[in-house]
């Protein structure tokens, strides 16, 4: 489908991406790896053809085409449906067509390639798009404007999964969503009929989206089979077997030089030590393996005392705007406590985080913190609260003026900031590092207890598992918010649930959190109106003749029927006592997610066929 061919690309003079090489085929699904900076958002600026490579080639085989997620944050007033609406080109060119008075043969073309396309059922699956990824359904008719940033990337995502693509590019998606639309995100990609290219650095979405993994690797690309987990131990094998080869091979050249130089003078011996010399020169030397630079260790100390109880929260409530977001909540925070806060979008999450640090105050009851408490917060919007035009080292010579600048500089290099790091401005720095130097502010401290809301974000794979080994040696309390299940089953020993204006313990790990969401979600489509169902379905933009209204029906009914059978035999599987001692929880989920899919598919189905029915009627 697509083929990368002996590609090169410089920046600033230097090659960024050289000699590489990498096939998609139809139905792959690829995870794009590398530390941060390797080149892999460039490298899809060059599958789409923004940018032109300094030599090799790209060729997308023809009549393919490629959607991707725009970056840009898109000022319109259009509604957030209409938006998405418009990713789907074939879509939106077979309505002109359809909407001219004249009905030739090109119309009863369109007209037909529009019922191949399910057009008549494009606003449901882009609603659907869109209540996957959080929105709610009154506000499918808003304004983009109206949106956040954060919330018109989910719509720029959506667009571009309404998008009837053969390949399609996924830079970062999970970066503005939270876990409730990473698991459907994930679930949708699975059943994704196209090819897939994905940058990610959530290891659990790898696992669960891709099959194969191109790992950007000193400005090549390195191929190998399976998901990411496969992808790290191939690699480590591959590289314990370049190491050993490389070893062997300097034990020959060793022994080979050695010959040549006790012998290179006897005459006996001369012919001998020239054949050496000879195959020293032919030799294909076996570079030795060079651990990138990103790779470092994190450390966040902890007090050597810290008091039994950390914080009381009693009776607390608070809400926007006459919102209730939870009421009467009672926590007890104590040293050592691991807890990871769950919840849907917009229920409160972070919100409780700053009741618990102190930055807002709530709406009623207390939060008591024990004497001398030291707190380390790293929120959102951290990144936003660091002086652009300050370096690593004057931020800490703040923190810390009685200290050397000797001190701050071992300091910091802990964190990946030696060199000329601690010295370039830190707006010059990219997403991750600003994360580390966060982190880095946050560490000095020694803090009791730290709070921290999506501190992956803008960290690459290899700084998420410096950060995860640093919080498991971390002897202080941890109180987490994050999409990053990988982080959250290392380090939560505790998991609440924020949802419903409640605070409680949840009951269960994070397979039982996911289908706690399927069935909310399951249950949030059954109780929702028949009326607003009509209005997302799109009417037909003429009138069509009888004829095809009928052949219409008639392939509606043979899908009713077929979706009935497929629904009771899932029916009849999670009825039998047997499936449960023979499968996996993984694969049970799986099929309640199934059976759900089916129930509402047969009710779109359904109401499609009334629609149809009162068209004729007319």
């Amino acid at each position: 489908m697509l083929t990368i061919h002996s590609l090169t690309y410089l920046q600033g003079g230097t090659p960024l991406l050289q000699d590489c090489h990498l096939q998609v085929f139809a139905g792959q699904r690829i995870g794009l790896v590398g530390s941060n900076g390797s080149g892999k958002s460039t490298l899809f600026r060059l599958m789409r053809g923004s940018v032109k490579p300094d030599a090799g080639e790209i060729v997308l085989q023809a009549g393919k085409t490629i959607a991707f997620v725009e970056q840009e944050i898109i000022d319109t007033t259009q509604p957030a449906l209409t938006f998405v609406l418009d990713g789907d080109a074939e879509l939106r060119r077979l309505e002109n067509i359809l909407a001219q008075a004249q009905h030739d043969a090109a119309w009863f073309e369109a007209q037909q390639q529009f019922e191949v396309i399910d057009g008549y059922g494009a606003q449901a699956r882009a609603a659907q798009l869109l209540s996957g990824l959080g929105f709610a359904s009154d506000e499918l008719q808003r304004p983009v404007t109206q949106f956040s940033g954060g919330w018109r990337m989910r719509l720029n995502l959506a667009r571009a999964l309404m998008h009837r693509a053969d390949l399609l590019l996924l830079d970062e998606p999970t970066n503005h969503l939270d876990l409730e639309a990473i698991l459907w995100l994930e679930q949708y990609l699975v059943r994704y009929p196209g090819s897939l290219v994905v940058v990610s650095h959530d290891r659990e979405f790898l696992n669960a989206c891709v099959n194969r993994i191109a790992h950007i690797h000193r400005r090549r690309i390195e191929n190998y089979t399976g998901n990411y987990d496969d992808f790290e131990r191939a690699r480590a094998e591959r590289l314990q077997q370049h190491t050993q080869a490389y070893q062997q091979q300097q034990k020959q050249i060793a022994h080979m030089e050695d010959f040549v130089r006790r012998f290179r003078a006897k005459a006996t011996k001369a012919k001998q030590a020239q054949s050496r010399i000879k195959a020293l020169e032919r030799l294909t030397r076996i570079a030795p393996v060079h651990i990138e630079n990103g790779r470092f260790e994190l450390q966040i100390d902890a007090p050597e005392r810290s008091p039994d109880v950390l914080l009381r929260a009693k009776q607390i409530s608070f809400g926007f705007a006459n919102r209730p977001l939870f009421e009467k909540v009672q926590l007890v925070l104590q040293a050592g406590a691991r807890i990871a806060l769950l919840g849907p979008n917009g229920a409160g999450k972070s919100t409780l985080i700053k009741l618990l640090t102190g930055d807002i105050l709530p709406d009623s009851g207390t939060v008591e913190w024990a004497p001398n408490l030291r707190i380390g917060y790293f929120a959102q919007h951290q990144l936003d609260l660091l002086d652009a035009n300050a370096t690593p080292l004057q931020h800490l010579a703040r923190l810390a003026p009685e200290h050397t600048e000797l001190v701050l500089r071992s300091f910091l290099g802990r964190f990946g900031m030696g060199g000329d790091t601690e010295n370039r401005p830190v707006g010059t720095f990219s997403g991750g590092e600003k994360s580390r130097l966060a982190l880095a502010l946050l560490a000095w401290k020694k803090p009791h207890l730290l709070l921290l809301d999506e501190p992956t974000n803008h960290l690459d794979l290899d700084m998420r598992d410096a950060l995860t080994l640093a919080l498991e040696a971390y002897t202080g309390a941890v109180v987490l918010v994050s999409h990053d299940r990988s982080l959250v089953r290392a380090i939560a020993d505790e998991l609440l649930l924020v949802a419903d204006g409640r605070v409680q313990l949840f009951d269960g790990d994070l397979d039982d959190y996911k289908q706690w969401i399927n069935t909310r979600r399951a249950e949030a489509v059954q109780a929702r109106p028949h009326p607003a169902a009509e209005k997302t379905r799109q009417k037909p933009p003429v009138r069509a003749n009888k004829k095809t209204l009928l052949a219409k029906q008639s392939k509606l009914e043979a899908a009713i029927d077929a979706a009935q059978k497929e629904l009771a035999e899932a029916r009849r599987q999670l009825a039998d006592p047997v499936i449960y001692t023979q499968r996996t929880r993984t694969e049970i989920d799986q099929l309640s997610v199934v059976h759900d899919m089916l129930e509402q598919k047969i009710a779109d189905l359904e109401e499609s066929w009334l629609e149809l029915e009162m068209t004729l009627e007319e």
